[in-house]
C-alpha cells in the first residue's frame, strides 16, 4: 500500500475512534412511516444504518414511497428503480431475462429486502450484476425503496460499489386487504392478491401474485416495422409471501417470514440468433428469515437475524445445452445502536454467510460447485462535532474464503443550513471478490482463478435543499476509481472474463421536483456518467455500453378521483459501435380513477409512440439491435379494496 494511502486510512481510522468511546453489539432503526420522494424533512435508514433525517444524512438518498408505487402502476421493481434519478435500468427488452440497474455508472449494486442480502455470490450472466429482480417482493408489499448512490462498502460490504437498494416492506398494523387483475398487449394479463390483519400483538401479511405474457414486440430500428420475438418469448412469473410478527413485550418482537418466487419463459440471446439458439429460464426461489428485534433505553434499537436464500434452475438452457443451477446461501446479522451522548451515537455489527454455488453448465469441470464463506464486523460513528456540522464515519473487516482480508473505511462530512438543506461529501474505500461466475465461467480464455478482487475508493459531493415548500432541488457530483475491475468482454459474442488495469467513472446528477398546486407536480432529472477503463496500462478507453446522458421529465395530476402522470424519458451520447442510434425518447402514461371507496380502476401505456431504442447496447450484422426494448403496449385493470 502506497505510504499516502496508509496516511489517510490512518487518519480517517483515528476519527472513527476518536468519535467513539463504546460498542455494543446490534440495531437497525424501525422504518419511519410515511415519506415522499424529495422531502427533505423525511428519515432514512439505509445510508447509516441507523434512522436518521435525511437533512442530516451525507449521502445522495432518493425514496419512494408506496404512494408513488401505486399511482405510477408499476408492474415490478424495475420499473420502480427506472423512475429514481441517477439510476438506469438495462432491459434486454423480453420477460425472460435478467434485468440489472445501475447507480453512479456502477452495475455493482447491493440489493436488499428489510437489510436482508439478495445478491447471489454466484452472480450473474448480465455483466456485474448481482442478482435478479424478478425474485424482489411484490410491489404491493412495498412500503417504501430507498436507493442510496454512491459507496456503501465500509457498512454494507463489498457488493455496494455503486450503492444500495434496499426495499422496506409493509408491517401489518391494521386489518386490509387488495385484489386486483389486470390485462394487455402481447396476451398480457396479471392476477394480485393482499390481506393484512392484526390481532392483538400478533400482526399477518400474506401476498400473491401471478404475471403472464404469451409474447413480446419489438420496433425494428432499420426497417421501421413493429415485430415479435422471433420464436417463443413467452414468460411467466407467481410470487408468494407470508410474514407473520409478534410483539412480545413493548421494547421487543419475533418475525418470521418465507417468500417463493418462480419464473418460467423462452427468449432469445440475441435478436439475430437462428432459430433454437434460446435461453429457457426455468428458475426458482424459496427465501426464508427470522428476526428478533429489541429496543434499550427507548433509543437505542437492535436486532438478530437469521435467513436462508435458495435459488435454482434444473432447466436453464443455453446455446451450449441445459445447465443446472443452484446457490443456497445461509446467513446471519446483528447489530446494535448505542447512544454515547446527546451529539453522539455508534452503530456496531457483524455478518456471517456461507453459499455453495453449482452451476453444471458453466462453470467448467466437476463437480461443478464451490463454496464461499465470509464473516464481516463493523462501526459506524454519527457525530455531531458542532452546530449544523456532523461527521459519519465507518469501518469494516472481511474474510472472504477466496479473496482474503480486507479493511475498508468511510468518512461523510455533512454541512446542515437549515432543516431544508444541506451539503455533503463522502469517500469510501472498495473491496469486491470475484463471483463465482467470474472465476469459473467455462468461456474464459484464460485462467480465472487468477482474477484478482476489485479495489478502489469513489467520492460523492452534493447538495440538496427545498425552495418556499414547494420545489425540491438535489445536485450532486460522484467518480470512482477502482483498480483490477473485473470486465466481462464479449468479443462477438465470445465472453471472456478479465482484470482491467484501471477503471474510471464520473458524473453529475441532477433532480428538480415542484408543486404548481394543490393538483399538479411537475419532476426532472439529468444524470452524465461517464466510464473509462485502461487495459493493461495502455491508456484510457470509453465503455460504449453506457448512454451517457439519461433524462426524464414527469407531469402528474391528482385530485380525490384521478391520479395521472406523464413520464418521457430520453438518453443521448449513445455511442455508434453499441447502439445504432445515439439517442432515443420514450413516453409512458399511467391513469388511476378511483371510482368508489372500493374500487380503482386504472390504466398503464408504454413507449406510447411506438419508438425503436435499446437500454443495452449491442448491434448485430443485420444492423439492428440485439436487445431492442418493447413496442408500444397497453395495460387496463382494476383493483378491489376492502
Amino acid at each position: 500500500m502506497k505510504k499516502s494511502e496508509m496516511l489517510r486510512n490512518a487518519v480517517l481510522l483515528s476519527l472513527l475512534v476518536g468519535a467513539t468511546t463504546g460498542f455494543s453489539m446490534a440495531a437497525q432503526a424501525e422504518e419511519v412511516a410515511d415519506s415522499m420522494e424529495f422531502a427533505m424533512d423525511e428519515y432514512v435508514v439505509t445510508a447509516s444504518r441507523t434512522q436518521t433525517a435525511k437533512v442530516d444524512t451525507p449521502a445522495n438518498v432518493t425514496v419512494i414511497d408506496a404512494e408513488k408505487i401505486e399511482s405510477g402502476r408499476y408492474q415490478d421493481v424495475s420499473e420502480v428503480l427506472k423512475d429514481v434519478p441517477g439510476a438506469q435500468v438495462i432491459d434486454n427488452g423480453s420477460g425472460a431475462t435478467v434485468k440489472s440497474v445501475i447507480l453512479n455508472g456502477d452495475d455493482r449494486v447491493l440489493v436488499m429486502v428489510d437489510g436482508r442480502r439478495m445478491n447471489l455470490d454466484m452472480g450473474t450472466t448480465n455483466g456485474n450484476s448481482g442478482f435478479d429482480m424478478r425474485f424482489l417482493p411484490d410491489v404491493s408489499l412495498i412500503e417504501r425503496i430507498e436507493v442510496v448512490k454512491g459507496h456503501g462498502g465500509a457498512l454494507y460490504g463489498s457488493d455496494a460499489v455503486g450503492g444500495v437498494i434496499n426495499i422496506i416492506t409493509k408491517k401489518a398494523d391494521r386489518s386490509f386487504g387488495k385484489i386486483g387483475m389486470g390485462f394487455g398487449s402481447g396476451q398480457y394479463r396479471d392476477m394480485k392478491a393482499i390481506y393484512s390483519f392484526k390481532e392483538g400483538k400478533t400482526g399477518v401479511d400474506v401476498a400473491a401474485s401471478k404475471e403472464k405474457q404469451g409474447y413480446y414486440k419489438y420496433k425494428d430500428v432499420v426497417t421501421k416495422s413493429t415485430n415479435r420475438w422471433p420464436g417463443s418469448s413467452k414468460y411467466e412469473n407467481e410470487n408468494v409471501a407470508l410474514t407473520v410478527r409478534q410483539d412480545i413485550t413493548d421494547t421487543k418482537n419475533l418475525e418470521v417470514g418465507f417468500q417463493h418466487s418462480k419464473t418460467d419463459g423462452t427468449s432469445y440471446a440475441f435478436m439475430s440468433n437462428t432459430p433454437g439458439y434460446v435461453h429457457n429460464m426455468n428458475l426458482k426461489s424459496d427465501r426464508f428469515h427470522a428476526k428478533y428485534a429489541w429496543t434499550v433505553n427507548d433509543t437505542d434499537d437492535g436486532y438478530f437475524q437469521i435467513y436462508h436464500n435458495e435459488f435454482e434452475s434444473d432447466d436453464y438452457c443455453l446455446s451450449d445445452g441445459p445447465s443446472n443451477l443452484n446457490e443456497k446461501t445461509i446467513g446471519m446479522d446483528v447489530q446494535q445502536k448505542v447512544t454515547l451522548s446527546d451529539n453522539n451515537s455508534i452503530v456496531v455489527g457483524s455478518s456471517y454467510r456461507h453459499t455453495k454455488a453449482k452451476n453444471s453448465g458453466t462453470y467448467g469441470m466437476a463437480p461443478y460447485e464451490d463454496n464461499v464463506d465470509n464473516v464481516a464486523v463493523f462501526v459506524s460513528d454519527i457525530w455531531e462535532f458542532a452546530p449544523s456540522w456532523s461527521l459519519n464515519t465507518g469501518a469494516r473487516y472481511d474474510h472472504h474464503s477466496e479473496a482474503g482480508g480486507e479493511t475498508t473505511l468511510s468518512a461523510g462530512l455533512n454541512k446542515k443550513f437549515d432543516e431544508n438543506s444541506h451539503a455533503y461529501v463522502n469517500w469510501g474505500q472498495v473491496f469486491r471478490a470475484p463471483t463465482t461466475e467470474d472465476v469459473y465461467y467455462a468461456g474464459n480464455g484464460v485462467s480465472s482463478k487468477d482474477l484478482e478482487a476489485e479495489t478502489g475508493d469513489t467520492w460523492t459531493i452534493g447538495y440538496g435543499t427545498k425552495i418556499a415548500d414547494k420545489t425540491d432541488v438535489n445536485i450532486s457530483y460522484f467518480q470512482s476509481d477502482i483498480d483490477d475491475a473485473i470486465d466481462w468482454y464479449n468479443d462477438k459474442g465470445n465472453y471472456t472474463v478479465r482484470n482491467v488495469s484501471e477503471q474510471k467513472k464520473r458524473g453529475v446528477e441532477l433532480s428538480v421536483n415542484h408543486e404548481i398546486d394543490d393538483n399538479w407536480d411537475l419532476n426532472a432529472s439529468y444524470t452524465y456518467v461517464r466510464v473509462r477503463n485502461s487495459y493493461n496500462n495502455s491508456g484510457f478507453v470509453r465503455e460504449t455500453n453506457y448512454i451517457p446522458n439519461i433524462y426524464r421529465l414527469g407531469v402528474r395530476y391528482h385530485d380525490e378521483k384521478w391520479n395521472a402522470d406523464v413520464t418521457m424519458r430520453a438518453g443521448t451520447g449513445a455511442d455508434k459501435t453499441s447502439f445504432v442510434d445515439n439517442s432515443y425518447v420514450t413516453v409512458d402514461m399511467a391513469v388511476n380513477y378511483k371510482a368508489t371507496t372500493a374500487w380503482t380502476l386504472y390504466a398503464k401505456g408504454y413507449n406510447l409512440f411506438n419508438r425503436a431504442y435499446a437500454e443495452r447496447g449491442g448491434v448485430n450484422y443485420l444492423g439492428t439491435y440485439d436487445y431492442p426494448a418493447q413496442s408500444r403496449r397497453f395495460i387496463v385493470g382494476a383493483e378491489y379494496s376492502f
